[in-house]
């Protein structure tokens, strides 16, 4: 039976690379619960899977329990995305269930409806069950928690092309030129930054949240990694298609993106929250919770009305 979502079909879509990485998992702990995130993008009611993260070194396997290790998982999902050339988002879950049992406990309801906020079109769970044979069973989660058991198939004909394109040599270079040798200023015109984050405001304002304290920011090598990786994407689309020279620097806790202009040094700061448990993009007097692509989205998103914002653009 297939389900609706907002008056489309919904269905999971796995690449062959994700699905195997199911089957491994399941197979290397055997005996055991598991479980992995996944990876990949929401596209008019079908659920693309692109990629199937491993729990970790640290989870706790047992025979009736399972739990992830959180923060292998974080630093994996960020190296994972960061190879793709499409921003690739945490769009679900899978774990294992003992035996027969295809249904969520209290602790998976709570953990799914974590996972159905991250988005408006909430999420999806798979249960693995082993009766005797390998079962995959993949709900749809929406919020707060409500299930809907939905079809799959595997292949990676099936999905998006781009969704599977790797970002090339080229752009890693040009990042790493970005970030060793940030931009000197030059005679050529630059789009302002304060233009731009002002167009795109209103699509931003669903994210809003509170600044964090200072110190509930994490801080450390890894941090600085996890930040720079999460916003590869958005940087070379501020460059690239926008036109925004901006420079790039770390400092302690934070990733400051800056320009320098004629009236001064706009900045925009993304760290990461401890009690929130995600990047927090800050700029000016505001906070938004920031995932891989926001910015490109807000760009696109009807609130923005771009298209109208920059004929009108002024230049420094």
């Amino acid at each position: 039976m297939f389900f609706l979502q907002g008056g489309k079909f919904m269905k999971a879509y796995f690449s062959n690379r994700a699905y195997a990485a199911v089957l491994a998992e399941t197979t290397e702990k055997i005996k055991t619960e598991t479980g992995g995130l996944f990876l990949g993008a929401v596209r008019d009611g079908n659920w693309y899977i692109v990629e199937s993260i491993d729990p970790g070194p640290k989870s706790i396997f047992e025979v009736a329990y399972f739990e992830y290790d959180q923060k292998y998982t974080q630093h994996l999902i960020n190296k994972i995305a960061n190879l793709y050339d499409q921003p690739l988002g945490l769009i679900g879950l899978w774990h294992r269930h003992p035996g027969s049992f295809d249904q969520f406990s209290t602790t998976d309801n709570g953990t799914n409806a974590k996972y159905a906020a991250m988005r408006e079109c909430g999420a999806i769970s798979a249960l693995v069950n082993i009766d005797p044979g390998f079962r995959l069973t993949v709900y749809h989660v929406a919020r707060p928690c409500h299930y809907m058991i939905i079809p799959y198939e595997i292949g990676d004909h099936l999905l998006p092309p781009e969704l599977l394109q790797l970002k090339t040599p080229e752009r890693f270079m040009n990042m790493m030129e970005n970030i060793l040798y940030p931009a000197a200023k030059t005679s050529r015109a630059s789009v302002s930054l304060a233009q731009f984050m002002q167009s795109v405001t209103p699509a931003l304002a669903k994210y809003q949240c509170a600044l964090p304290a200072a110190e509930d920011a994490a801080c450390g090598d890894a941090v600085q990694e996890q930040l720079i990786n999460a916003v590869f994407d958005d940087i070379s689309f501020l460059a690239d298609e926008i036109g925004i020279e901006v420079s790039l620097t770390l400092k302690d806790k934070f990733l400051i993106l800056y320009q320098d202009t004629a009236g001064g040094i706009e900045r925009m700061v993304f760290l990461y929250s401890l009690q929130q448990q995600g990047i927090i993009l800050s700029y000016g007097q505001d906070c938004y919770q920031y995932h891989p692509g926001l910015l490109k989205e807000a760009h696109t998103a009807p609130a923005s009305r771009l298209s109208d914002v920059f004929s009108k653009l002024f230049f420094l």
